[in-house]
């Protein structure tokens, strides 16, 4: 029988991972506006609506999993170096590479160095160790790493679901890039999208 989207919300909490996408400084700080004004305004509200939806969900038995992007040139190939700099965004050993928010206890977090997070063999191992088969994909920034995730997902096929509220985007992308991934999630994954105040009243009432 072919699986359903809302077939996720008949899995055991056990069996789900609130994955958070790179919410880290360099993404999410305002403290990067310095003098002018902030332009992730979004992406820092989604970054602390995404933590305390990720631990109302730990409190009810999913498992919470954090990806962090950095950036180490010794850890990509030659053809991938050329389009960076040493000193690109969530360097290795930097501040910007840091999670923006302490991390739900009894979370894990895992390093990816590309945007993809299916890139990272840490990443796939911690689903497989937990015997993972659904995620509720939560992050930044909506025009790579998480359509990368929602893409990963759909192709390893996986049960997942976006709540719309708990990605983002750089603020001046709203009308243009990351309006395009919004549109694109909703005309062609309509079922897949949801938002974190319906996913937490499905599980509350069971």
């Amino acid at each position: 029988m072919t699986a359903r989207a809302e077939d996720i919300l008949l899995l055991p909490m056990n069996q789900l991972a609130v994955v958070l996408i790179d919410f880290q400084n360099d993404f999410c700080s305002p403290d990067l506006a310095k003098d002018g004004p902030p332009s992730n305004t979004h992406n820092e509200l989604a970054a602390r609506r995404a933590n305390s939806f990720a631990e109302e969900a730990a409190a009810l038995g999913a498992h919470v999993i954090y990806t962090q992007q950095v950036l180490d040139l010794n850890t990509l190939s030659a053809r991938q170096q050329r389009w960076e700099m040493p000193n690109g965004l969530c360097a290795v050993g930097t501040w910007g590479a840091d999670l923006y928010l302490d991390p739900v206890p009894g979370s894990t977090t895992v390093v990816k160095h590309r945007f993809d997070c299916w890139q990272s063999p840490d990443f796939e191992d911690e689903l497989r160790r937990r015997n993972v088969d659904g995620l509720i994909i939560c992050g930044v920034e909506l025009v790579c790493c998480v359509l990368y995730a929602v893409l990963g997902a759909s192709e390893r096929g996986y049960h997942y679901l976006v709540p719309t509220d708990l990605v983002s985007g750089q603020d001046f992308g709203d009308t243009t890039d990351n309006q395009a991934v919004r549109d694109y999630l909703q005309y062609n994954q309509p079922a897949h999208l949801t938002t974190s105040a319906e996913l937490l009243n499905q599980w509350r009432t069971r």
